[in-house]
């Protein structure tokens, strides 16, 4: 019994500590705690013809209110709650609108950047009928966050003339950063990510990369004033390690030979293939016609493309080497084939109704239509190459090879598409009997 006596009497003590505001007209209190209710108090109900127009300001300067509703309950559409992000409610334009019955109030409701005083402003009133429990709503301050800019000052090595900092496999970089700042820098700390799922803190750091690949690192500061501000830009530094050369194979025609005598040296220089950050998919894939699935896309395959920096944009139609497919379909005649860019924009390499119905085929084949694959050719789609498909005459089946989008598209289509995002390819077969698949 002595403990539970205690901590009734330590609950009782801090709850005497804590400051009701009841609302009533033309008050204004300055405060960052306490708890905001109606008329009614805590326990009961509010009163009937009410009209009442009560300010919230913060104590200190550069300070902004926040209001947190643990309830709220009243006469739908007729005891009504209307919230001003001013020191008064002589302005319309600064409502955050009228709030009656038991609305969503999860979240904060805060004074906002441009409202200099960072009081909020409470207008109620009721009609002679319903009374009910009212609200409750906890007050707090809150400083907003200052502007604050990252700032790539300098790394060794230094990027090259395109931007991007070429090193080897294995190798160091040396990054160093600082900001800009609209208040002051106390307290803010430095955080980097160098793109391969490390990072490091500071303004001086250094990264290691032992994978081939490209790599964005962005630097991210964290104020403390108020904790949780970050800058809003990205750096968005490219880091793009080489691969390593296998010179295996590299020998002269006489292995020994006199001095003065001289031989060929044959040198071989094997480089690996060089990954970009778009991911291969090698899903094989039934392309059933729409008339047999009701669907109006026979097939659809995503790839997310998450590794530039934010906000980077294709703005060139060179930034695209090629876009590959391997696939067989028997009679393409009926097809749509064409690449969605993340903005929504469309690129077509095949259109079903645009006046040419080419009778032929890619890869080879299975003439069955059961699903059986075939033998995929593999086909790419490139801003530099000479034909299309369409262009394509005389022949069973398209050769393999780098075709363009048909005349009446273009990958100019796709300019502005942000590059980070979901690139999807598309084959719709719009006639019954032939089908196809689609292995990578």
């Amino acid at each position: 019994m002595k403990k539970l006596a205690l901590l009734f009497s330590i609950l009782f003590s801090v709850s005497l500590t804590a400051q009701v505001y009841v609302i009533e007209d033309q008050v204004t209190v300055n405060t960052c705690s306490g708890t905001f209710v109606d008329s009614g108090g805590e326990a009961a109900t509010y009163s009937g013809n009410e009209s009442f127009t009560y300010t919230i300001c913060p104590e200190f300067a550069g300070q902004k209110i926040q209001l947190q509703f643990t309830t709220f309950v009243t006469q739908e559409g007729a005891d009504i709650m209307t919230l001003y992000d001013a020191a008064d409610a002589l302005d319309p334009t600064t409502s955050f609108g009228d709030f009656s019955g038991t609305p969503d109030v999860s979240g904060f409701v805060s004074a906002t950047d441009n409202n200099a005083s960072g009081c909020l402003t409470i207008v109620f009133t009721s009609n002679a009928g319903v009374n009910l429990a009212g609200w409750a709503a906890d007050i707090s301050c809150f400083e907003p966050c200052q502007d604050m800019t990252a700032v790539f000052e300098s790394s060794n090595p230094a990027p090259n003339a395109e931007g991007e900092i070429i090193i080897c496999s294995g190798g160091n970089v040396d990054f160093v950063g600082s900001g800009d700042f609209s208040i002051d820098s106390t307290g803010a700390t430095y955080s980097w990510d160098f793109g391969n799922n490390t990072s490091a803190e500071g303004t001086n750091v250094t990264a290691t990369y032992n994978d081939p690949g490209i790599y964005v690192v962005d630097l991210v500061i964290m104020d403390d004033n108020p904790l949780g501000c970050t800058n809003l830009n990205a750096i968005s530094q490219v880091v793009r390690v080489t691969p390593e050369i296998e010179f295996t194979g590299t020998q002269a025609a006489q292995t020994s030979i006199c001095y003065g005598d001289s031989t060929t040296i044959e040198g071989v220089a094997t480089i690996p293939q060089f990954e970009d950050c778009a991911p291969e998919i090698f899903e094989e894939s039934w392309l059933e016609d729409t008339q047999s699935t009701g669907l109006g896309t026979s097939y659809d395959s995503t790839i997310t493309v998450d590794c530039y920096g934010p906000g980077q944009t294709f703005d060139d139609v060179s930034q695209i080497v090629n876009f590959c497919v391997n696939i067989e379909h028997s009679f393409i005649g009926d097809l749509d084939i064409y690449l969605i860019a993340p903005n929504g924009e469309k690129v077509y390499f095949l259109e079903y109704g645009d006046g040419v119905d080419p009778g032929t085929s890619l890869g080879i084949p299975d003439e069955a239509d059961d699903g059986n694959p075939g033998i995929g050719f593999e086909y790419c789609f490139s801003p530099t190459a000479a034909q299309s498909i369409n262009d394509v005459t005389g022949v069973d089946t398209i050769p393999e090879g780098t075709y363009a989008p048909l005349a009446t598209s273009s990958f100019d289509n796709l300019l502005g598409s942000p590059l980070n995002g979901n690139w999807t390819f598309v084959v719709v077969d719009s006639w019954a009997f032939d089908d196809g698949t689609l292995f990578s």
